[in-house]
Order: structure tokens, then C-alpha cells, then sequence
């Protein structure tokens, strides 16, 4: 929503002055800028015009140097006070109130200035070039930038000053900056564009650059409506991903348990004086269906997560038992991968957390170790801080390199190629929604070739 709309009775009822001087010049270097300046401040210096600047200090001292290039006693110009250098950040915080310029002390703090110029100037014209509204539009207050233009224009009837605001073209980047930068262009008298066209010396050059100009303003909103139709496919495409996984995972789940049933039925059928060859077939088996069952999971959590509105359901849990719990049940799954595991989990470790959330983390990381743990020692070790419980996963194994440690946390990614090492790519996913969720981070810290350490710290209360 533009200013003029929130704030309407104020922007609207504010416009510059009736011949008034309050312009506004656009820039994309602030070379250009100084000479700007320089040049407005210079042309008052010779009828006797004092002048105040508010800037940021880098502009403050490019100002004060192309005046002393133009042959102008700066030094000698701010002893008897023809030129106020204020800085604009500092000059800002004295009349900013819950974020916004208040009217009362912006006409205080700001009169006063101006009072004491025109006094030294036997009442003549004060120039003033000001960008504080520039710096509030740099602080995504553009709101508060207008409401500061409108006090400039009331300040405008009690003072003869001849007034020059600055922004940086940089600022207006969006389709939204759009109604801001017509709002801006309104509250001011004159506006003068960027350097690219008032640069050019002839007529003709200006128009080809203004007709240039329209060219490109016309194919970037022909771009953006493109890009607004993409973004709606993209959330259809999405959304429909997002039905079908949830769709798929509930319909896999119905005759994967009765396929579970029934393995575990011809379990005990065989267990006594069975054919060991069976024995070892309904083993595999039940690994095999253990495992699809795991990836049924993994996707419906895909739907469960993806909205990142997972609340806990939290109860009184102690880790160090649930790590030990989720090792004895990875028991099969550490003797195939040939690593040895050390589990540092004694001491209790209790907290408020989900369970059920939690063990996930912790057999997600563990699988992890295992699978990239290229047969040497894996490392499980629990810890109790002052303020939040620690769960450290370490191993020896194929290490992740730097450029991938970040994505390796997203949805579907993965370190390295899936033709090699299987999964879906979500287990680290799901454990940074869940620690994340808890209030906790994850975090990993690895190199190629010397394994990787997976940190997880959890708030002792989600």
C-alpha cells in the first residue's frame, strides 16, 4: 500500500508550496551526486545564500571536496557558519518516534537550524540539501520517508529555503517501489532524473534515451507478468506434488502393513525346525518391507513438514535414553555397515521434548552415519549444557565438501550421487524441521575424505 493511501490525509494535504523550491534529484553514482550539489550550494554561495547539508558522513566529505576543487573556502565557510554540515543519521534520531518523523520535533530541531542560518545571512535564503528521507527509505520505511517529505514541505511556508532531496535509483528495484517513487515525485516542486539522461548534452540524444527508456519500461512489465504467471504455475505444480506424495504415502501404507502381517505370521510359522533358507528369505523380506516402510514415512512427512507448521507435542523425555533406545533398534543396521559405534549416552539428559520428533533426529543421523561412514568408527556422544542439551554425531567416513554443507539440509538433496548411495534425500531435511521446530539448530562441520560431525542443540523446553 502506497503512503498516499495509509496516510492520505497527510500526504495529500501537503504538497509543495505554491512556487516553492523543493526538488529532488535521482542518482546512480554518487560522483554525479557531489557535482550536483556542489553546483546548487555553490550557485547560493555567490548571491550570499547560506547553506546547511544533512548527509551521511562519505557524502559530507565528497560534498566538502568538490566544493574545495570548485575554489571555495570550506574550512573558512563553517567557521562563521555559511555552511552547516550535519550528519543525517544523528540529525534523524532526534525527531523519529515509533519509527516515524514526528511533526513537532522535526519542526523544533530542524527550525532551530534554519533560524540561526537565516539570522547570519541577514534573512536571506537558506539552501539546504537534505537525505534523510533517503536513509529511511534504505531502512524499508518508505511510509516514513513521505510523512518526512510532507514536514519538509510545511517547514517550507515558515522558512525561505531552497531545498534539494537526493535517492539513490537504487531504492525503487520493484514493481512495488513503483507507487512509492510516483508518491516521492509528488511531494516535490522539480525533479530531476538520474545521470543517464541529464548528461546528455543534445535534444535529440535525450529523446532516443527517453524513447529508450520507455522500451525497457514496457518489457519489464511485460517480464513480470510472465514471471507472475510462472509463479502461479510453480505453486500449482507444487501444490499438486504435494497432493500426490500425500496421496501415494497413505496408499502404500494400507498394503505395506498387511504385507508386514503377514511376514510376521510366516515368522513364526517357520521359527521352530524351519528350513533355514526360508528363515534367511522372510529376513530379507521383512529388511526389505522395514525399508519401504521407512520411505513411506519419509514422504508423508514431506506433506506433514513442508508447511513448516510442525508444533511439538511435548513431553517429559530423557535423550541420552532415547539414543540408546534408537542404537539397540539400529542394531542390524550397524552390523551391515561394518562400522564400529561408541555410544557416550549414560548421564541422563532430560527435557521437554516429542519423542517420538526426537528419535527421528536421532535414527536420521545415525542411518546417515552409517550409510557415509565407509566402514570406520562412528561416534554418538550426549551432552548437558547450562541452558540446552547437545547430541554429537561423528564419522570417519567419505566427508561432505564445503559447497555442498548447506544444501544437504534441504528437501531431496544430497552430497553425493544417488546412483551410488540410495534414500530420497530427506533424512537431514526432516531432523533440521524437527530441531528446528524444538527451537534447536543442526549444524555440521566436515571436510572430503576425514568424515563429518553432525551437532544437534535442543532447548531443554520446545
Amino acid at each position: 500500500m502506497s503512503f498516499a493511501l495509509a496516510h492520505g490525509s497527510t500526504a495529500q494535504r501537503q504538497p509543495p508550496p505554491a512556487g516553492g523550491s523543493h526538488r529532488v534529484q535521482f542518482y546512480e553514482d554518487p560522483a554525479f551526486l557531489f557535482d550536483v550539489v556542489a553546483r546548487f550550494l555553490e550557485a547560493g554561495f555567490q548571491v550570499g545564500e547560506p547553506a546547511v547539508i544533512i548527509a551521511t558522513e562519505i557524502h559530507r566529505k565528497g560534498f566538502k571536496a568538490r566544493l574545495k576543487a570548485m575554489g571555495f573556502d570550506v574550512e573558512r565557510a563553517l567557521a562563521d557558519g555559511r555552511l552547516v554540515l550535519l550528519d543525517a543519521r544523528e540529525t534523524l534520531e532526534t525527531f523519529m518516534v515509533w519509527g516515524m518523523p514526528d511533526e513537532d520535533r522535526f519542526q523544533r530541531v530542524i527550525g532551530a537550524v534554519f533560524d540561526k542560518s537565516l539570522r547570519g545571512a541577514g534573512g536571506r535564503r537558506v539552501r539546504a540539501y537534505g537525505e534523510m528521507v533517503d536513509l529511511l527509505l534504505r531502512d524499508a520505511n518508505p511510509r516514513g520517508a513521505l510523512l518526512l517529505e510532507a514536514q519538509w514541505n510545511d517547514l517550507g511556508r515558515l522558512h525561505p529555503f531552497s531545498l534539494l532531496c537526493a535517492y539513490a535509483m537504487g531504492g525503487f528495484q520493484t514493481q512495488e517501489d513503483a507507487q512509492v517513487f510516483h508518491d516521492v515525485c509528488t511531494a516535490h516542486a522539480h525533479v530531476s532524473p538520474t545521470e543517464a539522461y541529464t548528461q546528455v548534452q543534445f535534444e535529440e540524444q535525450r529523446l532516443r534515451e527517453v524513447a529508450a527508456l520507455q522500451q525497457r519500461s514496457r518489457a519489464l512489465e511485460t517480464e513480470i507478468e510472465h514471471r507472475k504467471r510462472v509463479e502461479k504455475e510453480l505453486l500449482a505444480a507444487v501444490q499438486l506434488r504435494e497432493d500426490f506424495l500425500a496421496i501415494a504415502g497413505h496408499e502404500l501404507r494400507t498394503p505395506l502393513t498387511a504385507l508386514q502381517l503377514q511376514l510376521h505370521s510366516l515368522t513364526g510359522l517357520v521359527r521352530d525346525g524351519g528350513n533355514p533358507r526360508v528363515k534367511e528369505r522372510l529376513a530379507r523380506a521383512q529388511s526389505q518391507a522395514q525399508r519401504l516402510g521407512d520411505l513411506t514415512e519419509e514422504l508423508l512427512d514431506v506433506v506433514r513438514l513442508g508447511g513448516g507448521r510442525l508444533l511439538p507435542q511435548v513431553e517429559d523425555c530423557d535423550l541420552a535414553e532415547l539414543v540408546r533406545e534408537a542404537v539397540d533398534r539400529s542394531a542390524e543396521a550397524v552390523a551391515r555397515s561394518g562400522c564400529q559405534l561408541q555410544v557416550f549416552a549414560e548421564a541422563p539428559v532430560q527435557g521437554q521434548w516429542e519423542r517420538t520428533r526426537i528419535e527421528q533426529v536421532v535414527t536420521n543421523l545415525l542411518s546417515n552415519a552409517l550409510k557415509y561412514g565407509a566402514g570406520q568408527p562412528v561416534e554418538l556422544r550426549v551432552k548437558a549444557g547450562a541452558d540446552r542439551a547437545t547430541l554429537v554425531v561423528r564419522d570417519g567416513g567419505i566427508g561432505i565438501p564445503l559447497e555442498a554443507q548447506a544444501r544437504i539440509f534441504d528437501r531431496f538433496e544430497r552430497a553425493v550421487s544417488s546412483s551410488s548411495f540410495g534414500g530420497l534425500g530427506l533424512g537431514l531435511w526432516i531432523a533440521r524441521q524437527v530441531v528446528e521446530a524444538h527451537g534447536g539448530v543442526i549444524r555440521v562441520e566436515s571436510e572430503p575424505a576425514r568424515g563429518a560431525t553432525f551437532t544437534v542443540e535442543l532447548p531443554y523446553r520446545a
